[in-house]
């Protein structure tokens, strides 16, 4: 199995061996230093992408950093994905060296930051922007970012250092390419506490320099926090913590987390850390905030208060409890999990369950599946059981995803008992290459065993369509990282055309990966009642007694029954009485009610947004599926997603036993394969033409379906 950066394993605390990428000490943050050397194959073009990922991600610990360093992580994801198509097979061209080099000096120039000095060295060395404040802590090392842009037609090496007796510097050697810009970090250390600037030394050869810049010297003190739940015991929780110099601070043993601004996240960026209850950390005199958060169902937790000059500050974050699902019987998952993926980096079964337990999360899915090269990341957890080290409310279970790289989506099989192979297609340079077989027959397989099949992070035109119709998955990930509009709209069609499926969630979070999404931060809830088990989960799951989330808590019933429940009438119409009721810690809006996909009564949320209910009695006329949704606006407790969202699974009403069928949408399912089907023929790489023809073939099968549903439908 090829690896390029040898980092070692990440413990709970996260701890590591030294590693210098752009300067910066510790294991990458981003994907872009793993994904760049697999999929660019020139390791020049990777590590310039590879440098400025980090630099720039580094750069968030200020909060006072603008927003658009978070969104440029996104930028060069698309960089990468250029040579990924490239890589298979999808494209057939990439950028060059020199269109990268380009794109990372302006990229670097445009990077705005407080604590950032912009130095460049040509005829002289001239000072282009100095920081607006720069913050030296105490007499340990402070790391201080610069950017060095070489004016000059030709290359340059620059280092820089002390330029007085009053801090040091750690030399910093940078080699620049003529008309390049670059960033660097730089580990500063103050001599003498009245230092009220930083004096860096430029030496570019036959050029030589300093510039000045304005410091504050800060005095240093100890905080203690210990994290107990509403009973009083230290509990594990998220943490955001903002010292007096305006920077997120992180334990020194720990390394911090960043939510991800991939998606259109306004407030991705942020950094936080877990602890397992109780943490140490030396911090700046002056104010501090402390954020402590765990899952959906505790009050966030946030106080504000006075480092000292010195000596030691203690913190109880009690955190109160006021929503306990559990106590009703609801229990919360999230589908989609990997705890390594991609990442030399390495966390273990233990580390997991932490997280689990920070985030208040139920049940886990943890999915092992293939790495670029095909290696199966996580196998060696796989038990087909519930691994040892699960609790009473919190269960780990290593299950499987499958993915077809090119053509047909991924899927997770959930309570498998033992691995399906092959575990993935169509994967250039692994032992199965080719797009074949279909997902269908894969699912078949995890259905054989029992096991919960759901089409991950979905977008059409993929292969869910089919595999639905004939039977061999249950249901999409409606919440996931991708356009929870879209995926809405998607998952009505398919109950529009009769096929009960539950709402899902599954956040894709890599947790070895610190710069990605949150797990559990869209999660499902399922009402096992008051004993949660694996299997009593999955069961619940699969009859569609849940709602999903990224905040609200939603209790829903039609005439008292609730979610994934029938009502069964004769003939006639049938008045039934819809009561709803929403609890958030994060501000609702609106809770509407959605029959048939269309939402036909609205309520505004109460109590600052906090509350929202709904009773309401409506007339049926024919068969109908009834849900609730909950809508709000973008919030930084929402980390995941660009806005609130709850949506409960359907209560089903049959009039004489008639279906929910809808022709338009049948229609759309039709036309989506027709475009999947092209998809296959412009994008599909296949043995031989009998392979591509069976392919085709079972996906004519799964249309025949649409059309009869189409020809029966009476609407």
């Amino acid at each position: 199995m090829k690896r390029t950066l040898g980092i070692a394993s990440l413990v709970f605390v996260f701890g590591f061996s030294t590693f210098s990428l752009d300067g910066h000490e510790g294991p990458p943050n981003t994907l872009v230093p793993f994904t760049a050397p697999d999929f660019i194959g020139d390791p020049v073009i990777g590590r310039q992408l590879s440098d400025l990922a980090e630099f720039a991600i580094h750069l968030l610990q200020w909060t006072e950093t603008d927003r658009s360093v978070a969104r440029l992580q996104r930028t060069l994801k698309g960089k990468v994905g250029s040579f990924y198509r490239r890589w298979n097979g999808t494209a057939t061209e990439a950028p060059t060296l020199e269109e990268i080099v380009r794109f990372t000096t302006e990229s670097y120039e445009s990077l705005t930051c407080p604590q950032l000095t912009k130095i460049e060295v040509g005829s002289a060395v001239t000072l282009i922007e100095a920081p607006a404040k720069l913050d030296l802590l105490g007499f340990a090392g402070t790391e201080v970012p610069v950017i060095i842009r070489n004016a000059g037609a030709t290359e340059a090496t620059v280092t820089i250092g002390s330029g007085s007796e009053d801090v040091e510097v750690e030399p910093r050697i940078v080699r620049l390419r003529g008309g390049e810009t670059t960033g660097a970090w730089l580990i500063v250390s103050p001599i003498r506490p009245e230092a009220s600037e930083l004096v860096l030394k430029v030496d570019a050869g036959s050029v030589t320099g300093r510039v000045s810049v304005p410091a504050r010297f800060r005095n240093m003190s100890l905080l203690r926090v210990k994290v107990v739940d509403e009973t009083g015991l230290p509990t594990p929780a998220r943490v955001y913590l903002t010292g007096a110099d305006g920077k997120r601070h992180t334990p020194h043993e720990i390394i911090p987390r960043i939510t991800s601004a991939d998606y259109g996240q306004p407030y991705g960026g942020e950094y936080y850390f877990y602890t397992d209850g109780g943490f140490s950390v030396s911090l700046p005199q002056g104010e501090t905030r402390l954020e402590v958060i765990k899952g959906l169902e505790y009050a966030p937790f946030s106080t504000t208060f006075q480092m000292p000059a010195a000596g030691r500050k203690e913190v109880v974050a009690r955190l109160d409890r006021p929503f306990n699902m559990a106590a009703k019987g609801w229990f919360s998952g999230d589908t989609h999990i990997h705890p390594n993926l991609f990442s030399d980096t390495r966390i273990r079964p233990h580390d997991v369950l932490r997280i689990t337990k920070a985030e208040d999360l139920n049940v886990p899915h943890l999915l092992a599946c293939n790495d670029t090269d095909g290696f199966i990341t996580d196998l060696v957890y796989f038990e087909g059981k519930p691994n040892r080290l699960s609790e009473k409310n919190y269960i780990l279970y290593w299950n499987q995803e499958m993915r077809n790289l090119r053509v047909y989506g991924h899927m997770a099989f959930l309570k498998l008992t033992e691995f399906v192979y092959p575990s993935y297609v169509g994967w250039p340079r692994t032992d199965q290459p080719y797009d074949y077989p279909p997902n269908y027959y894969l699912a078949a397989a995890a259905k054989q065993q029992g096991a919960a099949v759901v089409q991950v992070h979905p977008g059409l035109p993929q292969e869910y369509p089919v595999d639905i119709a004939l039977g061999v998955i249950d249901t999409i990930d409606v919440m996931c990282q991708g356009n929870e509009e879209k995926n809405t709209a998607d998952w009505y069609r398919l109950l529009n055309s009769g096929f009960r499926c539950g709402i899902s969630a599954g956040t894709d979070c890599f947790l070895n990966v610190p710069y990605h999404l949150l797990a559990g931060a869209g999660r499902v809830y399922v009402n096992t009642g008051p004993q949660l088990t694996y299997d009593k989960w999955i069961q619940a799951y699969l009859e569609g007694r849940s709602f999903a989330s990224n905040a609200p808590l939603v209790e829903f019933s039609v005439d008292g029954k609730g979610a994934g429940e029938e009502i069964r009438w004769s003939s006639g119409s049938k008045t039934v009485r819809v009561e709803a009721q929403a609890v958030s810690h994060v501000p609702m809006k609106t809770m509407e009610l959605v029959v048939n996909g269309k939402p036909v009564y609205t309520v505004e949320a109460a109590d600052d947004g906090m509350r929202a209910s709904l009773s309401r009695e409506i007339q049926l006329e024919e068969s109908a599926w009834i849900a609730v949704r909950v809508r709000g606006g973008a919030h930084r407790l929402v980390p995941n997603d660009t806005e609130l969202y709850a949506h409960t699974s359907p209560v089903y009403c049959y009039r004489d036993g008639s279906r929910i069928h809808f022709r338009e949408d049948a229609l759309y399912f039709i036309k989506q394969i027709d475009a999947l089907l092209e998809r296959v023929d412009r994008n599909g790489v296949f043995k031989d033409a009998a392979q591509k023809q069976k392919v085709v073939d079972l996906f004519r099968k799964g249309q025949d379906v649409y059309r009869k549903i189409a020809r029966e439908a009476t609407r």
